[in-house]
Order: structure tokens, then sequence, then C-alpha cells
């Protein structure tokens, strides 16, 4: 095969180039915009590199082309630029790889590079996020602004919401007290808090909880389960559908035990319709599921059936030391349940307390409870709004 790459000034004269050494046969592989400095020249001028290939085969088997009248040459010359520069032009506008083809047999076959794409959305990218850091930080005579975008993107919040959220509070020029100030009841803004239903609905409340094993779904029904009954005087019962872990069951039964609230188990899904049903004196009827993998596709097919069988308000349960990149597939997965908000446990297991708070923005969420430690039922949290922005931005910056 015949490589030969081509320098020149427009991609007219590239493609009239290959065609006049390689021939209407010839396969363009990449083409990309180049700034090239002249001989003796102070600025950059824009050209074009295009790197074409020949099968030596195709070349044997293509005889030449037979001499043409000077004048149809010319004509042809005359008209082609036009169309195929017009073309040309249309597709590189937005950096694409392919060209489209001449009239007649002066065609060139041209063959999209998938990396040119990559490197392309990658810069782009880059130019974001350039653009962002540009905006948010001020100069060097403010003296505010940039430490607090370093702050809160460090933090898990997105760089374009702390753009956005900088560049509205620094309206007016504000001290960087007040700055912070701004930005912290901004953020607020963002966040939504679900009520908690569990403990200040008037109506009988039946909720299911569901997520991945092992965040802590039975510990936390028992504080909220705790809350209800012995704060509220409320009459509650538990229900666990865990027949897969071993003890499931059992830790639910202890906690109501400790607690003096019923327990049941339910083995047959079939049956636990039946079973909210004859608890129609319970005030709340909290519903324990077995822990299921976001991957676990089979299982989370399972716990659909008990979801429809309860007719439940669903809690979609999470912990703050898990990864944002799992905690979007969690989302992405459990979101078939269609959860009326998140509970984030374990936040006592972490110092970058910001890190959940930025994603409950990025996978917009509700969020109902928080839990900070094992103790039941003193370990829950009523969140706000105000207090999870300064899990991001504290009163003062984190030294």
């Amino acid at each position: 095969m015949k490589v030969k790459t081509y320098k020149t000034e427009s991609l007219e004269e590239g493609l009239e180039n290959i065609k006049r050494d390689l021939g209407h046969e010839a396969l363009i592989l990449s083409t990309r915009s180049v700034k090239v400095r002249p001989p003796y020249g102070l600025f950059k001028k824009a050209s074009w590199e295009i790197t074409a290939a020949l099968d030596d085969r195709a070349q044997e088997q293509t005889a030449a082309p037979a001499p043409r009248p000077q004048a149809a040459v010319r004509d042809r010359r005359q008209s082609e630029p036009v169309a195929s520069m017009a073309a040309t032009e249309r597709r590189y506008s937005g950096a694409a790889a392919a060209v489209a083809p001449a009239p007649e047999r002066q065609k060139v076959i041209v063959q999209r590079d998938a990396r040119m794409d990559d490197i392309i959305g990658e810069i782009s990218d880059l130019k974001k996020s350039l653009r962002s850091l540009s905006q948010a930080l001020p100069s060097k005579s403010q003296d505010f602004g940039g430490g607090l975008f370093a702050e809160m993107v460090t933090s898990g919040i997105s760089h374009e919401l702390a753009d956005h959220l900088i560049t509205t509070a620094a309206k007016g020029k504000p001290t960087p007290s007040e700055l912070r100030d701004r930005v912290r009841r901004l953020l607020s803004d963002q966040l939504v808090v679900a009520p908690p239903a569990e403990l200040s609905a008037k109506a009988r409340i039946v909720s299911v909880f569901v997520g991945p094993t092992g965040v802590g779904k039975t510990t936390t029904i028992a504080k909220i389960a705790g809350h209800a009954s012995i704060r509220l005087k409320k009459k509650v019962a538990l229900i666990s559908t865990d027949m897969f872990r071993v003890g499931g069951q059992e830790q639910l039964s202890r906690f109501g035990e400790l607690l003096g609230i019923p327990a049941y188990g339910c083995a047959d899904i079939s049956t636990l319709k039946s079973l909210v049903a004859s608890l129609d004196d319970r005030d709340l009827v909290l519903i324990d599921t077995a822990g299921s993998s976001p991957s676990d596709l089979a299982r989370l097919s399972k716990l659909e059936n008990v979801i429809s069988s309860a007719d439940a308000k669903v809690h979609m349960v999470m912990t703050a030391t898990t990864r944002s990149e799992d905690i979007a597939k969690i989302v992405s997965r459990f979101g078939r349940f269609s959860p009326a908000s998140a509970i984030i446990t374990k936040i006592d297991e972490t110092d970058a307390k910001g890190s959940f708070v930025g994603d409950l923005l990025r996978n917009e969420l509700v969020v109902s409870y928080l839990t900070n430690g094992q103790r039941v039922p003193e370990d829950l949290l009523i969140p706000s709004a105000p207090e999870l922005a300064r899990f991001v931005l504290p009163q003062e910056p984190a030294i």
C-alpha cells in the first residue's frame, strides 16, 4: 500500500494533489487542520494535513485514463472546485472527517477516523472547564473567588454549578465573607429535602427501603421506627422480606423486641399484600428488603415484585462513602422503583461530607434522612438544605 501525507493551504488543493498523484481510487486516512509558521513570518497560518493511501493492487488494476482535450479539463476545473469546496467546508466546519464525493469518476473515498472525534470531544470539554475556571477566578486585585471555587469543586460540586453560583453571588463586589454566605445560600436553594413523612404524616404510611447490600437499611428502619414509636407514640409494625442474607429477618426481629414493636417475616411475596392489609391498625408499616447489587438484574426484578405487592412509598438507601461513579450506577438501576427520596447513611465515616451533597445535585435526588452512627434510635438526622450546604462550605473555610 502506498501512503502519502500532504500539507496544503486548503482542502481543495490537497484533494487535487491526491487525485493527481494517487488517482480516484485513493483512500483518505485522516485529515486535520494545523497551523504552521511560514519562513520569516511572525504569525502562524492555517493549513491542512491530509494522509491518503492507495492499494498497490488497485493501482495495477486501474488503467491510465485517456487524455482529454485541454478545453474539457479547463472547463471541469472551473466548475468542480466550487461544489467540492462547498461540500468540504460544510463537512469540516464541525471538525468531521468526511468529504463529499466529487461528481462522476473523480471520487475520493474517505474513511472516518474515530480517534479524531475522541480528541475533539476532549478538547471541547477542556475548553469548557477552562472557560468556567477563568470566569470564576477573579483577578488578583480582588481578594475572593478563587479559593472558594476550588473548595467547592474539591467538595464534589461540578465546575459549571460552582461557576454559576460564584458569578451570581459576586455581583456588587461583596467582601469575601459576604460572598461565601451568598454562595452557601444559593447552593442551599439548589438542594431539595423531603419532609420525614414517616414521622410527620397524619395518615397511615407504608414505606419500603431498597438499596445495595451493606448500606444499613435494617438499622435505618429501626431508627425511624424508634423515633416514631418512642418519641411520637405512633403504632408501628416491621416486616422483613430478606430471604437471602443469613440472619436478615432475625436482626429486624431483634430490633422489634428492643423497641417493643411487632416484627414479621414474609417468606412468600404473594402473601405480602395480605400481611400489609392485615396491619391496618398500624400508623406506620416499615418493610425491609434484601440488599441487591445494581448489576444483579434478576434480584432487582424480584425486588420489583415486593414493591408492587406492598404498594408502598420507596426510599433508596446509600452510604456517604460510596464513590460518585457507583452512586450514579445505583441511581440508574434503582430508579426503576421510582423512589420518593434518598437516605444517606454512615456520614460519620467520611470527612468529605460535601461529596455526597454533590452527588445529590448531580443525580437530582431528594433526600429525606441522614444517619451518623449505629445507635438506635439516636443516630438519625432530619436534614435541612442549609445544613447540607454547610457540608460543602462550612462557616469558615477548612484549613
